[in-house]
């Protein structure tokens, strides 16, 4: 087992799947993890669950809905004022539609929540990661090869004005997602921040019961064959345990537990910069 003695550790969708088993295994590692849930009732159940399970781990919850950027900077700012430091950051958090839905802010459920909410909550943090550790774990999918961010101008798929379908959505989300990692790596490497995006598996998670749309339903019948959440977690855990391979990793994508070669979209780094930049307007930060 991994040694993350005295290593603070942020989980976002902490309460099932893979940021459930990731919690769970970043706590026995040592680590002091905040969990970051949606849901007040589940993710206390979750908290009590773990902490059962782990008598003395250090874990508490944060509750936000990432869908929604004001509630996202309320996060950001309460971890701020608690923590000196943020060693490892797990952006999981992540939603699938299959009808079009906007935020509060005006952007596509999908991707305001998988992408805009860690993208917002990386840059409020990002001064306690240069402080800490500083590694990010961003979970993605392979998905990301089915993502298009050049069938539309990029805010027009955003705020959904391009909608395609459920799956279409996420799969965009996901290739900003792997964008994002590499565009991060990029700028803060010099500075001790690291990045890596990762696709857990296929895993029989709480994402298809989400809505009810074919895709859904289908993946839902294929639940029983799918792998358990502990995959995606151990994977987690994986690009977590060895503070010594941060840089060495920073910037690539694996799939499980292998690094492998991403889409060709998403090795477009004109693209990752219009993105970044894009991103950096709509959630109102002076980020370089």
């Amino acid at each position: 087992m991994a040694d993350l003695t005295g290593q603070i550790a942020v989980v976002t969708g902490a309460n099932s799947g893979v940021g459930r088993s990731a919690t769970e295994l970043l706590c026995r590692a040592g680590a002091r993890v905040i969990m970051v849930c949606r849901s007040r009732e589940r993710g206390q159940r979750a908290l009590d669950e773990i902490q059962s399970g782990a008598p003395g781990a250090s874990v508490r919850l944060e509750v936000a809905d990432l869908v929604e950027q004001a509630l996202v900077r309320r996060l950001g700012e309460r971890l701020a004022d608690e923590l000196d430091r943020v060693d490892i950051l797990v952006n999981n958090a992540g939603v699938w539609r299959h009808k079009r839905e906007s935020s509060p802010d005006g952007f596509e459920v999908t991707f305001a929540t998988n992408h805009l909410a860690h993208f917002l909550l990386a840059h409020l943090l990002l001064e306690h990661l240069r402080t800490g550790r500083g590694h990010i774990v961003n979970v993605s999918s392979e998905a990301h090869r089915q993502g298009d961010l050049r069938r539309a101008a990029i805010e027009t798929i955003a705020r959904g004005d391009a909608w395609a379908s459920g799956l279409q959505a996420y799969s965009d989300s996901k290739l900003a997602n792997v964008l994002f990692t590499t565009e991060l790596a990029r700028r803060y490497g010099d500075q001790g921040v690291t990045a890596v995006s990762l696709h857990p598996g296929v895993l029989s998670t709480r994402i298809w019961n989400q809505n009810s749309g074919p895709i859904s339903l289908l993946m839902r019948l294929f639940k029983p064959l799918m792998s358990g959440p502990d995959v995606g977690g151990r994977a987690v855990l994986r690009l977590a345990e060895d503070p010594g391979r941060d840089r060495e990793v920073s910037g690539t994508y694996y799939k499980v537990e292998k690094r492998v070669d991403t889409a060709p979209q998403a090795q477009d780094d004109e693209l990752a910069k219009e993105l970044w930049d894009l991103s950096a307007a709509w959630i109102g930060l002076g980020v370089r």
